[in-house]
Parts: structure tokens; sequence; C-alpha cells
């Protein structure tokens, strides 16, 4: 990217991106990372692309770009009213999230339109050309379809120096992807840093998933 990612000031450490687990509502705790991930984007358009600002985006961060927890919780309060339900027990679907960011960008009149899931082949050539773009990348990781009792999920890895350990596993879950380094994809989610093998997703969605949910939000001009 371009500029540096969304982050919130949370118990005196700045985020990488929103994190779901900070709400109080069991919902958006359980099942808000679609709208995270939503809002998070809009936000990072908001605050980079004049063209792209509309009238839930205010400019509430300090001067060193950086939101307070109570104005971030606020925004993502206000988001999930008006653009992203979540259904109870569920959560959000893919086509339930890119239809909220097409309804915000018609009532805030930006020439932009999103899709859910593009061939699989060219997963890679899209997500490059966002970011080429300066625009963030919402990445579906789809739930496990497995038809045996294993629960097969995908490794989130961290970075120390030229090393990638993996430190936790997730599957149905929105991440945002915001550069392409090697191999990896750096990504927010939960407030945090991580990085996903681009290899080890394709296998997830290929042999665990489908690219019908296992893909990402295209966006382009309208």
């Amino acid at each position: 990217m371009k500029h540096p990612y969304v982050a919130v000031m949370k118990d005196g450490s700045i985020s990488y991106g929103g994190n779901q687990g900070w709400f109080q509502s069991n919902t958006i705790k359980k099942y808000g990372c679609g709208v995270v991930a939503g809002s998070d984007l809009l936000l990072y358009l908001s605050l980079h692309k004049e063209y792209c600002r509309g009238r839930e985006f205010k400019k509430e961060e300090d001067d060193n770009g950086i939101w307070g927890e109570e104005k971030y919780q606020e925004l993502i309060k206000t988001m999930n009213r008006r653009y992203f339900p979540v259904i109870p027990g569920f959560g959000m679907p893919g086509w339930l999230l890119a239809g909220g960011m097409n309804y915000y960008f018609r009532r805030s009149r930006i020439p932009l339109k999103v899709s859910f899931g593009v061939l699989r082949r060219n997963i890679w050539n899209r997500t490059a050309a966002m970011l080429a773009h300066d625009i963030p990348v919402i990445l579906a990781i789809g739930p496990n379809f497995s038809i045996f009792r294993r629960k097969y999920k995908l490794n989130f890895y961290v970075r120390k120096g030229e090393e990638y350990t993996c430190t936790c596993q997730t599957a149905a879950h929105f991440v945002t992807v915001t550069a392409m380094e090697g191999k990896y994809l750096k990504i927010s989610s939960w407030g945090k840093e991580y990085y996903i093998d681009m290899q080890e997703y394709m296998d997830y969605g290929k042999k665990h998933s489908s690219f019908l949910v296992c893909n990402i939000f295209y966006i382009r001009k309208r």
C-alpha cells in the first residue's frame, strides 16, 4: 500500500487494522470479521482517495493517522447498522458483504463497484492489480467442507527477519490483504499483522473448501 494501513490505539498499543474481538456485542465479536474488513477497506479509501469519501467517514484520526478506540468502535457500529448486517450464528456471506460495499459506493456516488469471486487462475493477478492502485483486498477464507471429522484450517504466519513462523490457524474468516511479498500475502486480521502462504491458501481452497467461498472481493471502476 502507498499509505500506512488503518491503525487504532488500543490499550497503549497501535493495531494493524480493526479487531471484532474489541466489541461487547457477542454477534460482532464472534461473527463480525466481515464488518471490520469491509469498514476498514472503505475507511482506508476515504482517507487516501478524495472521491471515495462518504458521509460516515469524518476525520477522527490524530495527526499521526491513528484512530482512538472509542471513535473507531462507533464507526464500526454505524457501518454494521447501515451496510454490513451480521446474521447471528452464521456471520456474513460474501454476497452480503459485497452488496453492502456496493450500496455504500452508490449512496456516496463513488464510481467503483465490487464483486465477490474471480476465476481461480486470476486471484493473484487481480489482487496485484488492486494493490497497485492502492486498494486493499478483502480475502475470504472459506469454511471447511471436509467430509471427515478432522477440521482443516489455514496457517497464519508472523515474520521475524527473513523467517516466517506459524502462529495460529483459522477457517471461515475474512482478512484484508495489504501487500504481496514473494510467496506470502501480508494481511490484517484481529488487529494484527500476519502472513499467508499463497500456495497453502490455494491448496486449502481446492482440497478443504471451495473457490466459490475462498476468493477475493474484486473492486474496479464502474
